[in-house]
């Protein structure tokens, strides 16, 4: 509990340094005003006695009241300038820090994206991001209260000690209490939060499957859930905190009436025994609003910085996840030949499950090579850790000779070039998610590497057609279509290295005829990595290996292979009687 603690105020203090110039000037403008505001009770009870004195000049009175009028104008300026000044200041912090969540967010490794539900994630930092705008905006109306407070407990110090030693104790009293109170209420908040992240996922989880979900016609059955899972079980973390809170506000509001009690009767019993005037009493009680106002206002801002701070940690927690480029090197090469080799590797998503055991392998640059096997084998797996997705468990993978997780992450994936089996896409134009693969690309050399991957005859085709919005995750594009922008892509990478994951295993004939020829075009010259069930892919191949349950079982050419007659050639009979 400490050690989160100290992680929510380092976390603040770093976004104190950052923005210490623009907070120190809304601190100068606060002390400004809460001076102002101290003096207004001291004036109103000046005037009080002097206008007890017949002998007052009037004109006297009346400067009093323009001192007090002015002061009290420019009081609340200063306070709403305050506020004003906290409202951009918070705004500005609350975009960067999650700008910078968003990318920190994107920085962690492929392994913390399959374990977690995207939407659980972007409601971490949406309510962590906007928790701090809203703190930094209360902080900001609240230093002026807080400089009041004191600036009003010193003051009636000098006015009458022993009456402001009995509102302190209150004071403490009540901080003790509020203090006590308000732990087990944030155990029911931390649950809240969790909920409401956990629900979010599951909602972000149906959005992107609203396809699976409309073929099954679930939309009542999640509609059902969605009541059952967020509106049910808030609503009984809601009751309970909501319980919890206002029965502090109650104690609270008792522990200010006796306090006020208490200081009015010590203050009436000194003024009728003349150890205070008339002037003075009136002077005390000007403060003793001034200081319960803003002890009041205190401890809800206590409050809701302890409500904030379960949301706070949740979201340091997901930033102190560490990126995967910190846990590789920081080395490039020259010049990239392309030679890939696999030595003693082993690997397992689990702990004493391994997909893959004892792999050597050498790619020759420029040598295309096929990995063939049944399903689960570890053909993905293999591409995956060659692109730095995920580090051996035992063994080393070489490039041209060095081990990559000695290389820099981002060095080496700008050498590598992905065909997926199926292509997400943004929602944006054809020629924008075109350039994502190169940003400097010319129109032109868009459209030279469409043509190359025979994507441009029907680019040319739709409404728009570079211009064209393809939709959410590319929807508005067909499978084939989408393979063939993926090879564009590859062709405006342009890398010494090529993993086609599957290219053509969901294509039907004439697609599959335009994306294979659109490959042909792409692979000459470089390493190519080919993964796929479809003979027609790879039987050109310079090498193709087989893997069975995580080991290298074949190795060879097609015919090297069928001559054999081990797993190879019993995978291709069987698809070519299918066939």
């Amino acid at each position: 509990m400490k050690e989160s603690a100290n992680s929510v105020n380092k976390f603040l203090l770093s976004l104190y340094e950052k923005n210490k110039k623009e907070i120190r000037k809304i601190t100068a403008v606060a002390l400004i005003g809460s001076v102002l505001a101290a003096v207004i009770p001291y004036i109103y009870g000046r005037l009080f006695d002097l206008a007890l004195v017949p002998q007052t000049s009037l004109n006297l009175l009346i400067s009093l009241i323009a001192v007090w009028f002015t002061i009290s104008i420019v009081s609340n300026y200063t306070t709403n300038k305050t506020g004003l000044m906290g409202d951009l200041v918070g705004a500005k912090i609350s975009l960067e820090v999650e700008a910078d969540a968003y990318s920190h967010f994107l920085s962690l490794p492929i392994s913390f994206h399959k374990k977690q539900q995207k939407g659980e994630i972007l409601q971490k930092i949406s309510r962590g991001a906007w928790t701090m705008k809203s703190m930094i905006e209360e902080v900001s109306y609240v230093l002026p209260q807080f400089l009041i407070f004191i600036f009003s407990l010193i003051a009636m110090f000098i006015i009458q000690w022993s009456i402001a030693v009995i509102l302190v104790v209150v004071l403490i009293l009540s901080g003790f209490i509020t203090i006590r109170k308000i732990k087990p209420i944030l155990a029911v908040q931390e649950e809240e939060h969790k909920i409401f992240d956990k629900t979010y996922g599951e909602v972000y989880d149906k959005l992107y499957n609203v396809y699976l979900v409309k073929n099954f016609a679930m939309e009542e059955n999640e509609r059902k859930n969605l009541l059952k899972s967020f509106v049910e079980k808030l609503t009984s973390t809601f009751k309970k905190s909501s319980t919890k809170w206002t029965g502090l506000s109650i104690t609270q509001d008792i522990l200010y009436s006796i306090g006020f009690v208490s200081v009015l009767g010590a203050a009436i019993f000194f003024l009728r025994f003349g150890r205070l005037t008339p002037g003075e009493f009136i002077m005390l009680f000007g403060y003793v609003n001034l200081a319960f106002g803003p002890f009041r206002t205190l401890f809800n801002i206590y409050r809701l910085f302890k409500k904030s701070s379960v949301a706070i940690k949740r979201f340091i927690k997901l930033q102190r996840i560490v990126p995967e480029a910190m846990k590789h090197g920081n080395k490039t090469l020259d010049l990239v030949k392309g030679e890939i080799s696999f030595k003693n590797v082993s690997f397992g998503y689990i702990k004493g499950k391994e997909i893959l055991k004892n792999i050597n392998l050498r790619i020759k640059p420029g040598e295309t090579v096929a990995l063939i096997g049944k399903s689960g084998v570890g053909k993905t797996t293999l591409s995956e850790l060659i692109i730095g997705y995920y580090k051996p468990k035992e063994g080393k993978i070489m490039l041209d000779g060095t081990d990559i997780s000695k290389l820099k992450l981002k060095w080496l994936r700008e050498q590598i070039a992905i065909v997926p089996q199926d292509l997400n896409l943004f929602n944006d134009t054809l020629i924008n998610n075109l350039k994502y693969a190169n940003p400097k690309a010319s129109f032109e050399d868009i459209v030279t590497a469409s043509r190359a991957a025979s994507a441009d005859e029907f680019i040319k085709e739709l409404p728009k057609q570079y211009k064209t919005l393809v939709g959410e995750r590319g929807v508005k594009l067909s499978m084939g279509q989408r393979q063939r922008i993926a090879i564009a892509m590859a062709f405006l990478k342009n890398p010494k290295i090529l993993i086609l994951d599957e290219p053509t295993a969901a294509l039907d004939a004439e697609s599959e005829k335009k994306v294979q020829e659109g490959i042909n075009r792409l692979i000459k010259g470089k390493t190519t990595i080919i993964i796929a069930h479809r003979f027609s892919t790879v039987r050109n191949a310079d090498k193709i290996v087989v893997l069975d349950k995580g080991k290298i079982v074949e190795l060879g050419n097609h015919r090297e292979l069928i001559r054999k007659k081990g797993i190879y050639y019993d995978l291709y009979k069987l698809q070519k009687g299918m066939d």
